[in-house]
Formats: C-alpha cells, structure tokens, sequence
C-alpha cells in the first residue's frame, strides 16, 4: 500500500493554512471581548456608584440585576479573553474546548442581562415610582446597615433628602424620625445636625434650614430619564452583538476541535501505512536474499 507523499504534504499544508485562520479569528475574537469587558465593567461602575441603582432594588428587582449582571459579564468575559490569550498559540483540544464552554455559558448570561436592560429601560419610563415600597425601605433606616449607608450615601453624593417631591422631600422623614432627618441631609454634616429640622422648616415656613430639601428620587428619577436611558439602549445592542460574537466563536472553535480531530486520525492511518509497507518490504527483500544464496 504505497504512501502519496505528494497528496499527504498538500494536506498538512492545507490544514496549517486552516487551522492559521482558525487561530487568528480566535485571537481577533478575544481583543473584542476584552475591549467589550473593559467598556461592562467602566459602565457598571458608573451605574452602581454615579447613578446609585443598586441602592434601588425596592422600586424594582431589575435596578439591581442589570448592573450587577454587567459587572459579573465584564470580570468573567475580561478573564475569558485573557485565557484566549494565554492559549491561542497552542493546538490542544482540551484547552480549545474550555473557550467554547466558557462563552457559551457567557452566551446565555449575555441574553439575561440584555433582557434585564430592557426591563429596567421601561420601569424607568413608567412615571410611577412605588411609594409603599419607598416607605417600607425608609423605615429600616437606622435599622438595617446596608440601608442606612445607601440613603446617607445618596443624600450626600445627590445633595437631597428623602424621598420624592421637590422643595419638600424631606418631610418623607417625619413619622419615621420623630421630626428629624439624617445628618446626611445637612449641607455639614456633623454629628446630630439633623434634630429637630422638620420642626425648624415648619416655624420657619420652611426658609433656609441648613438641610437639602428635594427629594432623592425625584433627582434619581430624572437623571436616569435622560441619561441612563440612552445607555441602556446602546448597551442593550452592544450586548446583542457581543452575544452574537461568542456564539460564532463558540462554533468555530468546535470546528477547530473537529480539525484537530481528524488531523490526528489522518496522522494515525499514514504512521499504521507506512508501518505495513515496511513490514511488507522487510520480508520480500529476506526472501529474495535467501533465494540469491
């Protein structure tokens, strides 16, 4: 069984110009991930820090969920890239196989958050914020940690007090602070620099009295109208597009397994060939030596 070493040559060089392709895609796919990682996790910051949404999980679940799942995205997807990175020069199937299974499960995270983007677009639109659940969340002040130090860090950062409504928002604070509001309300704050204000405002029909009177999110609210909005869409096609991206490397990175795959057999069958021909040769040149003897 004569080996074609004409054809066997053709065929390695084919599958190095294959598999080159294969790598280079690879590669080209994991400096988009890792520019799309970098812009989720900057974005998240400025969610959760600037705009506060975290801090709103009471008017709706999604406030939380979306920059969260975008903080999440971009550590996992920026370690993802880097694994791509660290790999991409070398032709293992195991390792190969590890990117098609990490961004396929980034797939499916990628169209939850996108989901979540979109919900949280239309509770931003819907003029309605829930007072009930405001109120729930603003008595546990002083009481629960977590809550306390979000509404003294959005009283502080957003220069606000309470609640909704301009000019009187901090009224939100009477029946749950006995007339006073936190001494994050205070423009210095100081220890105890907010007793008795709500009393103050209303001996003083409400002039200057040392405190921010509008409500925070009535600010919140019309800052993500017009802000975080806008944001949400373009995230919300970025993150289509990046999904698109991972499953299209997910498939091709599939297809490189399968490559190196049947490279591997093909290898196999020309060794067991070239095996049997020596074989087959060693014994008619023996039996010809004996027959010359």
């Amino acid at each position: 069984m004569p080996i074609v070493r004409g054809s066997s040559m053709m065929s390695l060089g084919t599958w190095k110009a294959r598999s080159t392709r294969y790598q280079r895609f690879l590669n080209l796919s994991n400096v988009f991930l890792l520019i799309v990682s970098t812009i989720l996790l900057f974005s998240a910051g400025i969610l959760i820090n600037f705009y506060h949404l975290t801090k709103l999980d009471f008017w709706s679940w999604y406030f939380y969920a979306c920059p969260m799942c975008m903080l999440a995205l971009g550590l996992y997807t920026f370690a993802v890239s880097v694994y791509g990175f660290l790999i991409s020069s070398q032709e293992s199937r195991g390792f190969i196989s590890m990117i098609a299974i990490f961004l396929g499960i980034a797939f499916f995270v990628q169209i939850f958050s996108v989901f979540t983007a979109f919900e949280l677009r239309n509770r931003i639109q819907r003029d309605i914020i829930p007072r009930s659940n405001m109120d729930k969340n603003m008595r546990l002040f002083n009481v629960d940690d977590t809550i306390t130090e979000n509404w003294n860090q959005m009283q502080s950062n957003l220069r606000c007090c309470g609640g909704q409504h301009y000019e009187v928002g901090y009224n939100d604070w009477t029946t749950i602070m006995d007339g006073d509001v936190p001494d994050s309300c205070c423009h210095d704050v100081s220890e105890g620099c907010g007793r008795g204000k709500i009393q103050q405002g209303q001996e003083n029909q409400n002039r200057e009295m040392g405190i921010w009177k509008d409500g925070c999110l009535e600010i919140l609210h019309q800052k993500l109208k017009l802000e975080v909005v806008p944001m949400l869409l373009v995230y919300s096609g970025v993150g289509v597009l990046l999904a698109v991206v991972e499953l299209i490397t997910v498939v091709l990175a599939c297809a490189y397994v399968a490559q190196i795959n049947r490279r591997r057999r093909r290898d196999e069958l020309f060794s067991r060939a070239a095996t049997a021909n020596d074989e087959e040769y060693l014994p008619s040149l023996t039996s010809k030596q004996e027959t010359n003897f």
